[in-house]
């Protein structure tokens, strides 16, 4: 039975369904004056696994190391499985076997109390160079014994064993169990990279969920000599939250096109534009940034909002005639339209909806993807999405620190642990955006690039898409609109990332 089929056919519901956090019946909507009291997760409704996970999730695990490993379908799914209370075990044939130790049952009592380990493992045989230099090690968070040994070791012949819970580790990290389990947000509700493992153990800037996949690949060509891995290439997700446009002018933002970004004729642009039939500088930045990306063998994903204003939102229309005119001129370009849910729809799925739906309706598309502003994200986020019928979430990203949140930089379908099931929704993570470079973070801007450009390396080297988020108003900053363009460089011609292909193909 393939690997898909035994998933699909494992009772999933040993884990009782709970209700969506922020559903009416359990949470009144945000008020406008204190989005983090709110939006901060209620304790009563953590996630709770005293019985360890379920069958149905170590499969799902297994399947995503299995992908990071660029083992294809056809093969995977010729492989058997036995999930065991102390172990999952995957005969490849003959008598080639792979064993994934479990935890035992009573460090799921509450491994969240600080009860775990954050292990560095070595590789199975010495990777040869640049390789051995970016990945020295494999950092393996939440075991529950500490471990020094090879992440995989030959116990006889052609049996291999991971003597510690990779599948339970894998599956924590992807999920954002540790999101699920903490009350702390920031002042906009959003978990921040500073609470996380990753910062405080200091590998936030390792993809280390899909450097396993390297450890197993050479597992997998020692039990199957003629098994050869196609060679990993780096992708790039480009995408532009449209979070002003110009429209309603604001006359403080407008002088600041001469006062901080050093721009007057983007300030006269906006004032004298109405009159002239001009669009705003922002707005035409927009139309400059996709032109960018084409200019140097990319492509650009807008993602729109259309909402009324805010503390934290412009309030643009996107039915309003000049900025109609733009979306339609980037449709035909064939630029990707998207959706940006506005401040509020965080933790409000009947808000969320209304924009999506209203969204879809004036770009005329019925299956896109986006992010939410302000990356106010939950783990909870997902099911909303999923509800409403998106076909693909990008904020699964810090926004006070570049590098990969959810340990990985190659998309994947989610799993709640909360209905015990994988979201039908894909994910692209987040690794990088703007604000967080200059402001977050207070870096120059050569420095920034620098930065993006070792990311983009290590997302090379599994494999994997690198997702950047610039704004079009920093587009408009001559320091960082340059660094915007030294990054672009380095990436020409790098293929872009076909989401319709990976959905249609079955890959995530």
């Amino acid at each position: 039975m393939s690997l898909a089929k035994q998933i699909s056919g494992l009772d999933c519901s040993a884990m009782p369904q709970v209700a969506l956090y922020g559903s009416h019946a359990l949470r009144p909507e945000a008020p406008h004056g204190d989005p983090a009291e709110a939006n901060s997760p209620s304790s009563s409704f953590k996630v709770q696994l005293e019985r360890g996970v379920s069958p149905a999730a170590r499969l799902y695990a297994l399947r995503q190391l299995a992908h990071r490993a660029a083992i294809p379908l056809e093969l995977l799914n010729s492989w058997k499985v036995e999930v065991n209370d102390d172990a999952t075990v995957v005969a490849l044939g003959r008598d080639a076997r792979i064993r994934f130790r479990h935890v035992p049952a009573a460090f799921w009592h509450d491994p969240f109390n600080g009860d775990y380990y954050v292990m560095r493992v070595a590789w199975p045989h010495p990777p040869a160079s640049p390789l051995s230099a970016l990945v020295p090690n494999f950092i393996v968070p939440f075991v529950d014994r500490p471990y020094a040994g090879p992440l995989f070791v030959r116990t006889s012949g052609d049996t291999w064993e991971c003597p510690i819970d990779l599948l339970a580790s894998m599956l924590l990290t992807l999920s954002r169990f540790e999101e699920l389990q903490s009350d702390e947000r920031d002042m906009h509700g959003r978990f921040r990279a500073t609470q996380s493992v990753a910062f405080k153990h200091n590998f936030l800037h390792r993809p280390i969920v899909d450097e396993y996949g390297l450890a197993l690949q050479q597992v997998i060509e020692l039990l199957l000599p003629g098994w050869r891995p196609p060679e990993r290439k780096l992708r790039v997700k480009l995408s532009h939250d449209v979070d002003e446009i110009g429209f309603p002018l604001d006359l403080t933002n407008s002088l600041g096109h001469t006062v901080k970004r050093h721009k007057p004729f983007a300030t006269l642009r906006d004032l004298l534009g109405p009159a002239f039939g001009l669009r705003p500088s922002l707005l035409e930045a927009l139309c400059r940034i996709t032109e960018l990306s084409k200019d140097h063998g990319l492509a650009s994903a807008l993602y729109w909002k259309n909402s009324p204003k805010s503390d934290w939102d412009s309030g643009y229309d996107l039915s309003m005639k000049h900025v109609h005119k733009v979306v339609s001129r980037l449709k035909n370009e064939g630029v990707e339209l998207g959706v940006h849910p506005s401040y509020y729809t965080f933790n409000n799925l009947h808000r969320l909806g209304d924009e999506v739906e209203h969204i879809c309706e004036v770009i005329d598309e019925s299956r896109v993807g986006g992010r939410q502003h302000f990356l106010r994200w939950h783990p909870r986020t997902w099911h909303d999405w999923e509800k409403c019928g998106l076909a693909y979430d990008s904020t699964v990203g810090f926004s006070d620190h570049i590098g990969f949140r959810a340990g990985t930089c190659v998309p994947y379908r989610p799993w709640s642990l909360e209905l015990n099931r994988e979201i039908d929704l894909l994910e692209i993570p987040l690794l990088a955006m703007d604000v967080t470079l200059a402001y977050y973070m207070r870096l120059a801007p050569e420095e920034s690039v620098a930065l993006l450009l070792q990311c983009a390396e290590r997302c090379k080297i599994v494999g994997g898409v690198f997702t950047l988020l610039w704004h079009n108003h920093s587009l408009l900053d001559p320091n960082y609109g340059r660094a915007y363009e030294t990054v672009l460089e380095a990436l020409k011609f790098t293929p872009p990332f076909d989401w319709k292909q990976a959905l249609s193909s079955g890959q995530c």
